[in-house]
């Protein structure tokens, strides 16, 4: 007597509860994302930007089994998804855009598991750019009016090659601008307090898109964007009239800080 005569047997006999043993009922995962791409703002060579969001759901009626979750070159990731995800549960993951090249990256976060069209793919995109560094020079203010100025190599205060945090036009010399770090502190030889600025290369700095957190020392938004304070922190919206984003919201970051 083969399976399919024991199944109707046993529906006739026991009804409803014979179901899940006739091939019935066991259900399948089912995978969705929060975003299908993520868009990053501009970040330097050899540093890692401010983390985006993606957030993965099991839409399935069976619990979901994750072999891995990798970020392209370029790219980095973290998350709490562990290798089995419940049916109707989500996990977080952060991504971050970490460049060792400059210029336009393209990449992929990549989940392969047991759902139907395994491995999925979220695109992710950036501008990697040349960090700004500093000179060796403590530039300081002096004299009357707007462009005296004064330089002295303070090697040991203002290393070169050391990478800028806030580089902007802080004096001028003749005409034209020196660039300095306003995050950087110097003294000139025989001044106390020191109140000089280290020289910057250029006033190139990272910048950040809609979802990721801004204010104090953290980079700042990128054009059309505008640091927002909310309830978990400050973050970058479009400013009115700007253009929205694919990258996440800010309390799609606040829910992945939450999920960790």
């Amino acid at each position: 007597m083969n399976s399919k005569v024991l199944c109707i047997i046993a529906l006739v006999l026991l009804g409803f509860w014979a179901l899940s043993g006739c091939g019935r009922g066991s259900g399948s995962p089912s995978v969705s994302f929060s975003a299908s791409s993520l868009t990053f703002g501009d970040e330097g060579k050899g540093s890692t930007s401010e983390p985006l969001l993606i957030t993965l759901t099991n839409n399935g009626t069976a619990p979901l089994a994750i072999t891995s979750i990798v970020a392209s070159a370029n790219f980095a990731e973290a998350n709490n998804c562990g290798t089995t995800l419940a049916a109707g549960a989500n996990c977080a993951i952060n991504v971050t855009l970490a460049p060792s090249t400059t210029g336009s990256v393209t990449g992929t976060v990549t989940v392969t598991d047991n759902a139907g069209g395994s491995p999925q793919t979220v695109s992710l995109k950036g501008t990697a750019v040349t960090p700004s560094t500093l000179t060796g020079y403590c530039v300081h203010w002096i004299g009357i009016g707007p462009c005296g100025v004064m330089s002295v190599q303070e090697p040991g205060e203002c290393p070169v090659g050391q990478p800028a945090v806030t580089p902007g036009a802080g004096f001028c010399n003749g005409g034209g601008e020196i660039i300095t770090d306003s995050s950087s502190h110097c003294s000139i030889p025989g001044e106390y307090p020191p109140s000089g600025a280290c020289q910057a290369t250029s006033t190139v700095v990272s910048c950040s898109v809609q979802g990721q957190e801004c204010g104090g020392t953290l980079p700042g938004c990128c054009s059309g964007f505008t640091c927002t304070a909310g309830a978990g922190g400050s973050f970058c919206q479009p400013t009115i009239g700007g253009s929205v984003n694919s990258a996440s919201s800010s309390w799609e970051q606040r829910l992945g800080d939450g999920l960790r």
